[in-house]
């Protein structure tokens, strides 16, 4: 048999010799960072227009330059009230601009928002989104007063349980592991419900649920009794409000919660426009630790006075439950104000309406998303008077802050398309929107030609809220960005699904910017956020974004994102 001898292989030694004997600091060559992006900014939120504030903008100015950022956008700073500031107001704004000049960074203006009410609210309350409600009064020593109405929720003191679950209830998480029929801590009764061990359930969910029948065209209120003990997230706690099957959220509410605090009344209003079936959620969703307890759950109709818009296209009713009779505002009763808190109307003199008649008022009110910080109101874009302010306050700015840039907090518009200044229009909710965007844009173009419009993305979104079942819109907004200026610069910033929505945007001719960091704990997403504007045809820029004033990883994300 024939021997096979090895074959030597001599590159193969002298690659072997070369990384043996080569030195550790045999330089190697590094990957090269994505190409830079024009804009590379700053969003200042959380600083008001006080010493502090500017003071404390300069000092972001001061790192963001040092960094390699080159833009601010200013908001928390009302500059959609701007014409009615004090002089020390614009004394300050003055300033920012000058110091802006200084430091050779650009100084971009945000604002005009319909889904936050911004300046216009302020200026007029009536400028608010409205739904038709019915709202059920009875005549007492000559006022009108809100009718009492009963709790729809069975069940709710906890009064009544069976082995551990409390009766009425769809469900409530986990019965003996997660929630716990408790005896010895309640806020009224004998009995509460206890929610802890929440690692047991993989999503970390401790939450009581059932399903409750209402009326269409009502206005609701929602409340409940709630004690925490060295309960982490205290945050994560929340009541959510969804529609019939779960088919979208109606309304939700965050209540701002100590960790440990002793038994506190949570309540908030909400308003059902179509609904006949609502699921009512109570609990926790990613709890980690702690416990906390829940009483005296109560949902029922809430009759005030309060916040009822009286404004063009929000008609008002007052009629008898008792006859076929109807009264008349100004007459009968006294002109009815829009007020955030109205608990009963006077009768005039020559009133017709008898005591302890029973009686219904058919009008609209201002819907809002409640949240730990307030109450979210949206603006009826539908109003013709809303522009005519808005026009007002952007020509003021300019005269102050030449802006060649402008971001519109056009984002979240959780309520709107209900009044009859809407419902006349024969137009969509994506038409609605792409109106006002154009309209918006047009007041600026007509102050210069040149100023740049951005927006944030989510309303023009397909992937994002541009949709149907959106909150407590009436309508949808789907097709939104097919009447939107297309020289539009589209503010993307929902993180998880950046790629599509950049790509989406930039097939469609807009150019994009990405809003990246969003208080992560690092600077991961924000890498990924570059990564993504650089393969993406047109992007401008990136944009350093918090919402809770986390400024430590600023200098390193100038440094990651800058040349």
């Amino acid at each position: 048999m024939k021997t096979l001898k090895p074959k030597f292989n001599v590159t193969l030694l002298v690659l072997l010799i070369f990384l043996v004997f080569m030195p550790a600091s045999y330089p190697v060559k590094a990957q090269p960072n994505p190409s830079p992006l024009k804009h590379r900014w700053i969003f200042s939120f959380g600083y008001g227009r006080n010493r502090e504030g500017v003071n404390a903008i300069k000092s972001l100015i001061d790192v963001g330059t040092a960094h390699g950022l080159n833009g601010m956008v200013l908001s928390s700073f009302g500059l959609d009230s701007i014409t009615r500031w004090k002089a020390s107001d614009i004394a300050l704004l003055q300033e920012l601009r000058a110091y802006c000049d200084k430091k050779d960074i650009e100084l971009i203006p945000t604002g005009f928002s319909a889904g936050y009410g911004g300046g216009a609210l302020g200026h007029n309350r009536n400028f608010a989104a409205a739904l038709p409600v019915s709202v059920s009064l009875v005549a007492k020593n000559n006022r009108l007063v809100p009718a009492s109405s009963d709790n729809l929720l069975k069940n709710g003191n906890l009064e009544t349980h069976v082995k551990g679950r409390f009766s009425g209830f769809g469900f409530h998480d986990q019965p003996g592991e997660i929630t716990f029929v408790d005896t010895d801590c309640v806020a009224s009764g004998k009995t509460s419900i206890r929610f802890e061990n929440f690692t047991a359930n993989e999503h970390g969910h401790g939450r009581i649920n059932q399903k409750v029948f209402v009326q269409p065209g009502r206005s609701y209120r929602f409340s409940l009794k709630i004690k925490t003990q060295n309960l982490q997230p205290a945050s994560s706690v929340r009541i959510q409000i969804l529609k019939k099957n779960g088919n979208g959220t109606l309304a939700s509410h965050s209540p701002s919660l100590k960790s440990t605090q002793d038994w506190t009344e949570v309540s908030f209003e909400f308003l059902n426009n179509q609904e006949t079936t609502l699921l009512v959620y109570a609990g926790i969703w990613g709890g980690q630790s702690g416990k906390f307890w829940l009483d005296d759950l109560h949902l029922s109709q809430d009759n005030t006075l309060s916040n009822i818009v009286t404004r063009q296209g929000t008609p008002r009713s007052l009629r008898s439950l008792n006859r076929p009779r109807t009264f008349m505002e100004g007459q009968d009763f006294e002109t009815i104000r829009n007020l955030r808190s109205l608990d009963q109307i006077r009768l005039l003199p020559d009133s017709t309406i008898n005591e302890s008649e029973a009686l219904e008022l058919t009008c609209y009110k201002i819907p809002s998303i409640s949240h730990a910080w307030g109450n979210q109101i949206s603006l009826c874009m539908s109003n013709p008077d809303l522009y005519v302010y808005w026009e007002a306050q952007a020509k003021q700015l300019y005269q102050i802050l030449p802006y060649k840039k402008v971001l519109l907090s056009m984002d979240e518009i959780r309520n709107g398309g209900g009044c009859q200044s809407c419902q006349s229009r024969g137009q969509t909710m994506a038409e609605i929107l792409g109106d006002c965007v154009t309209r918006l844009s047009n007041i600026f173009k007509r102050i210069d030609p040149a100023i740049e419009v951005i927006i944030w993305s989510d309303m023009l979104d397909p992937a994002h809220n541009a949709r149907n079942n959106y909150y407590g819109v009436v309508g949808d907004f789907t097709g939104s960005w097919q009447y939107v200026p297309k020289d539009l610069t589209i503010m993307c910033w929902y993180h998880k699904i950046r790629d599509k929505s950049l790509t989406f945007f930039s097939k469609k001719g807009f150019r994009t910017l990405g809003a990246a960091y969003y208080d992560a704990k690092d600077l991961s997403s924000s890498r990924e956020w570059l990564t993504s504007l650089t393969q993406t045809p047109n992007a401008q820029g990136i944009m350093y974004t918090t919402w809770l004033k986390k400024y430590a990883l600023l200098a390193d994300f100038g440094d990651l994102t800058s040349p």
